[in-house]
Protein backbone atom coordinates (compact mmCIF):
# COMPACT_ATOMS: atom_id res chain seq x y z
CA UNK A 1 0.00 0.00 0.00
CA UNK A 2 1.69 3.70 -0.84
CA UNK A 3 1.16 6.47 1.65
CA UNK A 4 0.24 9.68 0.38
CA UNK A 5 1.76 12.49 2.44
CA UNK A 6 -0.94 15.13 1.68
CA UNK A 7 -3.59 12.62 2.79
CA UNK A 8 -1.99 11.00 6.41
CA UNK A 9 -1.67 14.64 7.17
CA UNK A 10 -4.72 16.02 6.93
CA UNK A 11 -6.06 18.98 4.94
CA UNK A 12 -6.95 20.60 7.91
CA UNK A 13 -3.67 20.90 9.37
CA UNK A 14 -2.57 22.44 5.91
CA UNK A 15 -2.28 26.46 6.60
CA UNK A 16 -6.12 28.61 5.62
CA UNK A 17 -3.21 31.07 3.42
CA UNK A 18 -2.06 27.86 1.20
CA UNK A 19 -6.03 27.56 -0.16
CA UNK A 20 -6.42 29.39 -3.76
CA UNK A 21 -10.10 28.38 -4.12
CA UNK A 22 -12.95 26.05 -2.61
CA UNK A 23 -15.78 25.42 -4.41
CA UNK A 24 -18.74 23.64 -3.24
CA UNK A 25 -22.40 22.08 -4.25
CA UNK A 26 -25.18 20.07 -3.04
CA UNK A 27 -22.95 16.86 -3.68
CA UNK A 28 -19.30 17.22 -3.40
CA UNK A 29 -16.53 19.65 -2.18
CA UNK A 30 -12.97 20.64 -3.81
CA UNK A 31 -10.36 22.19 -2.35
CA UNK A 32 -7.33 23.52 -4.24
CA UNK A 33 -3.98 24.12 -2.31
CA UNK A 34 -0.69 25.57 -3.13
CA UNK A 35 2.64 24.73 -1.67
CA UNK A 36 5.03 27.22 -2.17
CA UNK A 37 8.65 26.90 -2.45
CA UNK A 38 9.21 29.06 0.86
CA UNK A 39 6.34 26.67 2.67
CA UNK A 40 7.43 23.35 1.68
CA UNK A 41 9.60 22.70 4.18
CA UNK A 42 7.82 24.51 6.98
CA UNK A 43 4.84 22.16 6.09
CA UNK A 44 6.37 19.30 5.00
CA UNK A 45 5.10 19.15 1.92
CA UNK A 46 6.63 18.82 -1.84
CA UNK A 47 6.30 21.88 -3.91
CA UNK A 48 2.77 22.19 -6.18
CA UNK A 49 -1.04 21.97 -6.45
CA UNK A 50 -2.84 19.90 -4.50
CA UNK A 51 -6.38 19.38 -5.23
CA UNK A 52 -9.06 17.29 -3.29
CA UNK A 53 -12.63 16.33 -4.13
CA UNK A 54 -14.34 15.60 -0.79
CA UNK A 55 -18.06 13.54 -0.63
CA UNK A 56 -20.69 11.12 0.87
CA UNK A 57 -20.30 7.53 0.31
CA UNK A 58 -23.76 7.79 -1.44
CA UNK A 59 -22.33 10.51 -4.10
CA UNK A 60 -19.74 8.36 -5.11
CA UNK A 61 -22.09 5.68 -5.41
CA UNK A 62 -24.96 7.77 -7.07
CA UNK A 63 -23.12 10.79 -8.49
CA UNK A 64 -20.01 9.05 -10.75
CA UNK A 65 -21.11 11.68 -13.51
CA UNK A 66 -20.51 14.57 -11.77
CA UNK A 67 -17.59 13.25 -10.40
CA UNK A 68 -16.12 12.71 -13.52
CA UNK A 69 -16.72 16.15 -15.10
CA UNK A 70 -14.79 17.70 -11.89
CA UNK A 71 -12.15 15.51 -11.85
CA UNK A 72 -11.75 16.14 -15.62
CA UNK A 73 -12.24 19.55 -15.32
CA UNK A 74 -9.19 19.43 -12.91
CA UNK A 75 -7.08 17.38 -14.57
CA UNK A 76 -7.71 20.61 -17.90
CA UNK A 77 -6.11 23.06 -15.33
CA UNK A 78 -2.46 20.65 -14.82
CA UNK A 79 -2.68 20.06 -19.01
CA UNK A 80 -3.09 23.94 -19.12
CA UNK A 81 0.10 24.57 -16.19
CA UNK A 82 2.42 21.91 -18.85
CA UNK A 83 1.05 22.59 -21.97
CA UNK A 84 2.33 20.39 -24.29
CA UNK A 85 0.80 16.47 -23.57
CA UNK A 86 0.58 14.85 -27.07
CA UNK A 87 1.97 11.11 -25.51
CA UNK A 88 0.49 10.26 -22.46
CA UNK A 89 1.51 7.28 -20.20
CA UNK A 90 -1.39 6.65 -17.57
CA UNK A 91 0.03 4.11 -14.82
CA UNK A 92 -1.88 1.99 -12.53
CA UNK A 93 -0.18 1.36 -9.64
CA UNK A 94 -1.07 -1.77 -7.01
CA UNK A 95 -1.67 -5.16 -6.50
CA UNK A 96 -5.12 -6.41 -8.49
CA UNK A 97 -4.79 -8.90 -6.22
CA UNK A 98 -5.51 -7.10 -2.97
CA UNK A 99 -8.66 -5.76 -3.69
CA UNK A 100 -8.47 -2.21 -1.79
CA UNK A 101 -4.83 -1.66 -3.11
CA UNK A 102 -6.50 -2.51 -6.88
CA UNK A 103 -7.54 1.60 -8.21
CA UNK A 104 -4.85 1.91 -10.63
CA UNK A 105 -5.40 -1.56 -12.02
CA UNK A 106 -9.25 -1.13 -12.32
CA UNK A 107 -8.85 2.16 -13.94
CA UNK A 108 -6.34 1.51 -16.69
CA UNK A 109 -8.40 -1.79 -17.31
CA UNK A 110 -11.26 0.85 -18.66
CA UNK A 111 -9.19 2.94 -20.64
CA UNK A 112 -8.32 2.50 -24.49
CA UNK A 113 -4.64 2.53 -25.90
CA UNK A 114 -4.32 4.51 -28.64
CA UNK A 115 -0.67 4.80 -28.86
CA UNK A 116 -0.23 2.16 -31.24
CA UNK A 117 -1.63 3.94 -33.67
CA UNK A 118 0.80 6.19 -35.80
CA UNK A 119 -0.35 7.49 -38.73
CA UNK A 120 -4.19 8.32 -38.87
CA UNK A 121 -5.67 9.28 -35.30
CA UNK A 122 -5.55 13.28 -33.97
CA UNK A 123 -6.49 12.99 -30.58
CA UNK A 124 -3.30 12.25 -28.38
CA UNK A 125 -1.53 8.90 -27.88
CA UNK A 126 -2.54 7.43 -24.98
CA UNK A 127 -0.50 4.42 -23.82
CA UNK A 128 -1.21 2.30 -20.55
CA UNK A 129 1.30 0.45 -18.27
CA UNK A 130 0.58 -1.69 -15.02
CA UNK A 131 4.01 -1.99 -13.18
CA UNK A 132 2.42 -4.42 -10.13
CA UNK A 133 4.35 -4.65 -7.29
CA UNK A 134 7.55 -5.40 -6.30
CA UNK A 135 6.55 -8.83 -4.48
CA UNK A 136 5.22 -10.24 -7.52
CA UNK A 137 7.63 -9.36 -10.36
CA UNK A 138 11.08 -8.85 -8.12
CA UNK A 139 11.00 -5.28 -10.25
CA UNK A 140 10.21 -2.03 -8.30
CA UNK A 141 8.16 0.09 -9.77
CA UNK A 142 9.69 3.01 -9.98
CA UNK A 143 12.65 0.53 -12.62
CA UNK A 144 9.67 -0.86 -14.28
CA UNK A 145 8.29 2.80 -15.25
CA UNK A 146 11.43 4.23 -15.90
CA UNK A 147 12.69 1.57 -18.67
CA UNK A 148 8.53 2.20 -20.39
CA UNK A 149 9.53 5.85 -20.40
CA UNK A 150 13.18 5.82 -21.85
CA UNK A 151 11.61 4.11 -24.40
CA UNK A 152 7.99 5.55 -24.92
CA UNK A 153 9.16 9.45 -24.02
CA UNK A 154 5.72 10.59 -22.94
CA UNK A 155 5.01 14.24 -22.38
CA UNK A 156 3.32 13.40 -19.23
CA UNK A 157 2.59 10.79 -16.64
CA UNK A 158 -0.79 10.35 -14.82
CA UNK A 159 -0.39 7.78 -12.14
CA UNK A 160 -3.94 6.39 -10.07
CA UNK A 161 -3.21 4.64 -7.15
CA UNK A 162 -5.00 3.83 -3.95
CA UNK A 163 -4.06 5.82 -0.75
CA UNK A 164 -3.76 5.52 2.57
CA UNK A 165 -5.68 7.97 5.09
CA UNK A 166 -5.46 8.66 9.18
CA UNK A 167 -8.54 10.62 8.35
CA UNK A 168 -11.85 8.62 9.00
CA UNK A 169 -13.60 11.48 7.15
CA UNK A 170 -11.27 10.62 3.81
CA UNK A 171 -11.84 7.16 3.66
CA UNK A 172 -13.81 6.15 0.58
CA UNK A 173 -14.83 9.61 0.28
CA UNK A 174 -12.54 11.32 -1.31
CA UNK A 175 -10.27 12.13 -4.55
CA UNK A 176 -7.11 13.74 -4.69
CA UNK A 177 -5.43 15.30 -7.27
CA UNK A 178 -1.82 16.79 -7.35
CA UNK A 179 1.80 17.10 -9.53
CA UNK A 180 4.15 16.82 -6.72
CA UNK A 181 4.66 12.61 -7.32
CA UNK A 182 4.42 9.46 -5.61
CA UNK A 183 6.77 7.21 -4.04
CA UNK A 184 5.39 3.01 -4.81
CA UNK A 185 5.69 1.04 -2.13
CA UNK A 186 6.61 3.70 0.54
CA UNK A 187 7.43 1.29 3.16
CA UNK A 188 10.65 -0.04 1.21
CA UNK A 189 13.65 1.53 2.10
CA UNK A 190 14.99 1.48 -1.39
CA UNK A 191 11.56 3.47 -2.90
CA UNK A 192 12.14 5.90 -5.13
CA UNK A 193 9.62 8.90 -5.50
CA UNK A 194 7.95 9.36 -8.81
CA UNK A 195 8.01 13.20 -10.25
CA UNK A 196 8.92 15.90 -12.37
CA UNK A 197 12.50 15.62 -10.46
CA UNK A 198 12.99 11.89 -11.33
CA UNK A 199 11.83 12.02 -15.28
CA UNK A 200 12.10 15.39 -15.71
CA UNK A 201 8.67 15.41 -17.48
CA UNK A 202 4.77 16.45 -15.31
CA UNK A 203 3.44 13.60 -13.24
CA UNK A 204 0.27 13.93 -12.30
CA UNK A 205 -1.49 11.76 -9.70
CA UNK A 206 -5.21 10.59 -8.75
CA UNK A 207 -5.30 9.07 -5.96
CA UNK A 208 -8.70 7.44 -3.40
CA UNK A 209 -8.00 6.54 0.26
CA UNK A 210 -9.28 2.86 0.37
CA UNK A 211 -7.96 2.17 3.58
CA UNK A 212 -7.39 3.66 6.98
CA UNK A 213 -4.63 3.52 9.29
CA UNK A 214 -5.41 3.87 12.94
CA UNK A 215 -2.58 3.09 16.13
CA UNK A 216 -0.55 0.91 13.48
CA UNK A 217 -3.77 -0.92 12.21
CA UNK A 218 -5.16 -0.74 8.65
CA UNK A 219 -8.99 -0.88 8.12
CA UNK A 220 -11.04 -0.99 4.92
CA UNK A 221 -14.66 -1.58 4.36
CA UNK A 222 -17.33 -4.07 3.27
CA UNK A 223 -18.15 -1.94 0.40
CA UNK A 224 -14.83 -1.49 -0.88
CA UNK A 225 -15.51 -3.42 -4.48
CA UNK A 226 -18.43 -0.86 -4.90
CA UNK A 227 -15.80 2.02 -3.73
CA UNK A 228 -13.20 0.63 -6.33
CA UNK A 229 -15.75 -0.13 -8.83
CA UNK A 230 -17.20 3.26 -8.50
CA UNK A 231 -13.94 5.31 -8.60
CA UNK A 232 -12.27 3.60 -11.39
CA UNK A 233 -15.17 4.09 -13.46
CA UNK A 234 -14.89 7.70 -12.38
CA UNK A 235 -11.42 8.30 -13.17
CA UNK A 236 -11.08 6.35 -16.38
CA UNK A 237 -14.00 8.66 -17.49
CA UNK A 238 -12.57 11.89 -17.18
CA UNK A 239 -9.07 10.52 -18.81
CA UNK A 240 -11.28 9.28 -21.77
CA UNK A 241 -13.42 12.18 -22.04
CA UNK A 242 -10.34 14.73 -21.48
CA UNK A 243 -8.39 12.94 -24.45
CA UNK A 244 -10.59 10.80 -26.63
CA UNK A 245 -13.97 12.11 -26.83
Amino acid sequence: MKQNLFLDVGVEKIEPKTIVEEKKNAFFKTSHYFISKENKKRLKKEEGDYFIITFSYDNLILKQNLLAKEVERILKTFLKKYQKSRTILVVGLGNKNVLADALGVNTTDKLIATNQYQDFLTIPKIALFNPSVIEKTGISSFKLIEMVVKDLKPDIILMVDSLLTKENSYLNQAIEINDTGIIPGVALNSAKEINKKTFRIPVISIGVPCVLKKNKTYYTTTTIQEVIDASSNIISSSIHHLFIK
